[in-house]
């Protein structure tokens, strides 16, 4: 059975993998590329691990309040911010490692590929890297609040972007690797080939294609304004979500290959797996569609 909400589309049809709902709203979703599991967290504090053929494998009700959320590769480990301040670690079988409350409002958090680290900035212009136990590795003083966090899988290297643009990366020690002013406020990044390939959402400027140092080579042009992206861990295939309430697949040439309108039950969260084989998109009514193509 087809899903309602792939009516509107153009270009080669998907096939449906599966399709779930939580009524509640997801409030987060992360697909865990090693493991290959989809992690959802809902408004109402339930973290779910979906096997990425759709089956229900863990929940759990200790994440109330939930608005943002990291997972390694591997997923067997994870953190989520729950409430304004609050950061809370997690294993494999989804119980709380530890919790701890921050000074400031958590703006952003991200987790190593294989769980060693989180880093999490706040709204006071820093970023903090700690350890998966909690102990401290350093506090990074920046201009601008960070809005987006992502570790790279090639190096121990993290890349931060701030309000307005402004794109870094630092060493877990803290020191500054390189940074590059944009021309946008950046919605959204994605990291593929373990960092050599970085994706922006960078709104009324299309989605900028950068490589490991920053540097712009070049820019997918869309049919509307990009506000999350992701992307394949390989060469294959890039997701682009629109205020407009469009999701579009591209390959990593920026052709389009198929997009979606989604206007009557608009997208709030998308993921790619490592392969670019599927699909995985969150709506505004808590449903959960993922989609494949041969």
């Amino acid at each position: 059975m087809t899903s309602r909400l792939l009516q509107q589309c153009v270009g080669g049809r998907p096939d449906e993998v599966f399709e779930d709902f939580f009524p509640d709203g997801v409030a987060a979703l992360q697909f865990s590329q090693e493991a290959r599991r989809i992690f959802v967290a809902t408004r109402n504090g339930r973290l779910c691990v979906l096997s990425e053929s759709g089956e229900r494998l863990r929940e759990s009700l200790h994440f109330g309040g939930a608005r943002l959320l990291a997972v390694a590769q591997t997923g067997d480990a994870g953190v989520a911010v729950t409430g304004e301040n609050e950061l809370i670690s997690f294993g494999e079988d989804l119980k709380p490692y530890w919790d701890a409350r921050v000074t400031g409002r958590i703006t952003a958090v991200a987790m190593a590929p294989y769980g060693s680290h989180i880093a999490f900035a706040t709204d006071s212009s820093r970023i903090h890297v700690i350890t998966s136990d909690r102990r401290e590795v350093s506090t990074i003083e920046v201009r601008r609040p960070i809005e987006h966090l992502r570790f790279l899988s090639t190096s121990a290297a993290l890349i931060a972007a701030a309000e307005f643009g402004e794109l870094s990366c630092y060493d877990l020690q803290g020191r500054q690797q390189w940074s590059e002013p944009q021309v946008s406020n950046i919605g959204d990044i994605a990291v593929s080939e373990g960092g050599r390939r970085l994706f922006l959402a960078a709104f009324n400027h299309g989605v900028l294609v950068c490589d490991e140092s920053g540097d712009q080579l070049g820019t997918f042009a869309i049919d509307g304004i990009p506000c999350r992206v992701s992307c394949s861990a390989v060469q294959r295939r890039v997701a682009v979500m629109t205020l407009e309430h469009r999701i579009f697949w591209l390959n990593f040439e920026g052709a389009v290959q198929w997009a979606v309108d989604l206007s009557l039950d608009p997208p709030q969260h998308i993921a790619v797996s490592p392969l670019g084989d599927q699909l995985i998109m969150a709506t505004q009514s808590g449903c959960v569609l993922s989609v494949t193509w041969n």
